[in-house]
């Protein structure tokens, strides 16, 4: 069973991005309701390199434009499953944030076997 964790800001929608990257996940592993369990991450703040802790104390906190990390645990399953998970959710992470109107800067999933 994929646990997939998502850190992201936080949002009042943030129960839809999960569902939606459970969802795609599931699909994409051709597993059905209730086999892939998605879990927040509160990522409340981000920051680049070069920020400076001037800048920040002048002007406040300077978040990046915002990424999402998707992690899907889970067990081998092969390269082609795993690519087709981690694409499926990058996508979906993706769809949810325009709907959202959120606009990620980006979507960075990987697939995490136990060790």
């Amino acid at each position: 069973m994929p646990v997939v964790t998502v850190a992201s800001r936080e949002h009042p929608r943030l129960r839809e991005l999960l569902l939606a990257v459970a969802d795609a996940v599931a699909g994409a592993l051709g597993l059905g309701a209730g086999q892939v369990i998605a879990l927040a991450t509160p990522a409340p703040l981000s920051v680049a390199s070069g920020d400076t802790a001037s800048a920040t104390e002048a002007s406040g906190p300077r978040p990046s434009g915002g990424w999402a990390v998707v992690t899907v645990h889970g067990s081998d399953r092969g390269e082609p499953a795993t690519t087709r998970a981690c694409d499926a959710a990058a996508r979906a992470a993706a769809d949810w944030s325009r709907s959202a109107g959120v606009e990620f800067e980006g979507v960075w999933c990987e697939w995490q076997r136990p060790r």
